[in-house]
């Protein structure tokens, strides 16, 4: 018995085998969806950077500077969720036995995209006339958008792929039959963020800009769309008619 028995495992090993090529023709068809949609996330990053041959004066000028634009964000209704310490750095320069100290501090703050609100920070910053200041704005797309704007991408992609699919058997005068496999392909080139909105919200402003400073472009523009896409290839099995 126990030399039957490999010999039998091993036959119908051989037979499935076998069996498994006896396929029929397939078909692969491709299916694209795309879209355009507006970010739902923004954020700033503050840069706030001093230089003091003291160390002492550079860190203190520092802390000034940054209590002042955090006065900002609280008059603009930004809470501590919203703002993040991205980098703290303290250094010291002997170029040309020249030694002076670098303090720097940057923040992340992250918020619901809000034109009237951005238009308001860059406003309330020139009236504070924050010294040494750098600004970068960037949009985000919230997961929980992404998610929605994909999953009804990926049905339209399905669609397109067995229009597409169908067209070419008509063509082919063939028929589709099972679907034998479904592979998924997204692009992500863009800049996503996992934050949730609902952590970055604001508060009800204490004061509201009424500034005569020069107007920026949020004042006048919306913020560009971000592309989404979504592919999907499907294999299908095919005999004639």
């Amino acid at each position: 018995m126990k030399k039957i028995i490999p010999i039998f495992i091993f036959l119908i090993f051989t037979i499935h085998s076998f069996s498994q090529t006896k396929t029929g023709n397939e078909l692969v068809a491709e299916g694209i969806a795309k879209t355009k949609i507006k970010p739902d996330l923004a954020n700033f990053k503050i840069t706030i950077a001093k230089q003091n041959t003291i160390e002492k004066n550079a860190i203190k000028e520092l802390n000034q500077e940054t209590e002042k634009l955090q006065s900002v964000l609280l008059k603009l209704g930004f809470t501590e969720k919203n703002v993040k310490i991205s980098e703290y750095k303290i250094s010291k320069d002997d170029y040309q036995n020249r030694k002076e100290f670098s303090a720097i501090n940057t923040l992340s703050v992250d918020f619901v995209l809000d034109n009237k609100r951005i238009e308001e920070f860059y406003q309330e910053i020139q009236n504070e006339n924050i010294q040494d200041v750098d600004i970068e704005f960037k949009t985000q797309i919230s997961e929980s958008l992404e998610k929605n704007i994909r999953q009804k991408l990926v049905q339209n992609a399905i669609q397109n792929a067995r229009n597409n699919a169908e067209n070419i058997a008509n063509a082919l005068s063939v028929k589709l039959n099972n679907v034998k496999q479904v592979s998924k392909y997204n692009l992500r080139d863009i800049a996503f963020s996992s934050i949730k909105v609902d952590e970055v919200r604001f508060l009800k402003p204490r004061v509201a800009s009424e500034s005569i400073n020069p107007r920026t472009s949020f004042d006048r523009f919306e913020v560009e769309d971000v592309e989404l896409e979504e592919t999907i290839t499907i294999v299908y099995e095919i005999t004639t008619k």
